[in-house]
């Protein structure tokens, strides 16, 4: 079941077939790639934008052509002046939406396959540095030693000692630490499950926000908001969002900047890159390689530093 601000509606006049495809489409996003709500609301909305396309220029969404489809990309980026990463992503989305009706036998040939665009430039990621890291693990509001404070505490510790996405932080059960708090069983993408490993300031902060937070209630998440409810993927942010301003710091505190900053910091000091690729739960090794590239800027740094020769290299 879609929810309901993330349900896509088809555009007014979509055909009988543009429903059915749509409709099988959906299923085929949801059940067999198993996407996340959010992929997949974007997909559908992906298409959306090109079946108004096809019924404002009376084309047949099942027999375009490669002009069509960079026709339809030239509407797009005079309406919304797309830049190259975002037309890239349409661009996927809508190759796999022919994939699909090629396996489906909808359609003879996927008129996708031959379109492409100029490769835009990978952003490397973004990490804290050393000194930011212990700032604001080091952080302590003046609730610090309430539930709440030393909940907060415990997420920013986990997030950076584990890597975690964040859904995954905020789905982790009480029943999927180990009785010592120094691993942690995760369900990640695609219903893919993982262990990632706790270290001893993380695994103390987390012991006393439970400890803190009593066993009595029947939510098995780990991490409670005010209710006792399940803490949202909102409300993880809100709270990096408020440490951040209350320590004046001008670069944002997210969860996946922790993520970055736990690749880099383990690549940084000599792990194995398919090691940081298990324990990120990446499903490909190309995913994990982006973080070599901040790696391999530190190990510059350091040679420049250190080589006597190296000074004006």
């Amino acid at each position: 079941m879609i929810p309901a601000n993330l349900e896509v509606n088809l555009p007014t006049g979509a055909t009988a077939q543009m429903t059915e495809y749509y409709l099988m489409y959906r299923t085929y996003l949801k059940i067999e790639k198993n996407y996340s709500e959010h992929t997949l609301f974007a997909y559908l909305r992906d298409l959306k934008f090109f079946f108004e396309f096809c019924l404002k220029e009376e084309i047949d969404f099942l027999s375009i052509d490669v002009l069509d489809v960079r026709g339809y990309f030239a509407d797009l980026k005079s309406k919304k002046n797309l830049d190259k990463r975002t037309q890239s992503r349409k661009l996927s989305s809508l190759r796999t939406f022919y994939k699909f009706l090629f396996r489906e036998e909808k359609i003879p040939a996927n008129p996708i396959l031959s379109v492409s665009f100029p490769k835009t430039k990978k952003k490397l990621p973004k990490n804290f540095t050393q000194i930011e890291t212990e700032d604001i693990l080091d952080y302590h509001t003046e609730e610090k030693s309430t539930t709440l404070g030393k909940r907060d505490k415990a997420i920013v510790e986990v997030l950076y000692s584990t890597g975690l996405r964040v859904f995954e932080l905020v789905n982790a059960k009480v029943s999927d630490l180990n009785s010592e708090l120094t691993s942690l069983k995760v369900m990640g993408k695609r219903k893919k499950e993982r262990y990632v490993f706790i270290g001893e300031e993380a695994s103390k902060a987390l012991r006393e926000y439970l400890e803190e937070r009593g066993t009595q209630s029947k939510t098995e998440e780990i991490f409670l908001n005010q209710r006792g409810g399940k803490l949202t993927t909102r409300g993880i942010r809100y709270i990096l969002a408020e440490r951040r301003s209350l320590m004046g710091m001008e670069k944002p505190i997210t969860p996946h900047k922790f993520r970055h900053t736990f690749a880099t910091d383990l690549l940084n000091a000599g792990a194995d890159i398919r090691a940081v690729q298990e324990l990120l739960g990446h499903s490909s090794l190309s995913s994990t390689q982006v973080y070599l590239s901040v790696s391999r800027d530190r190990l510059k740094e350091v040679y420049r530093n250190a080589h006597p020769h190296a000074k004006n290299k």
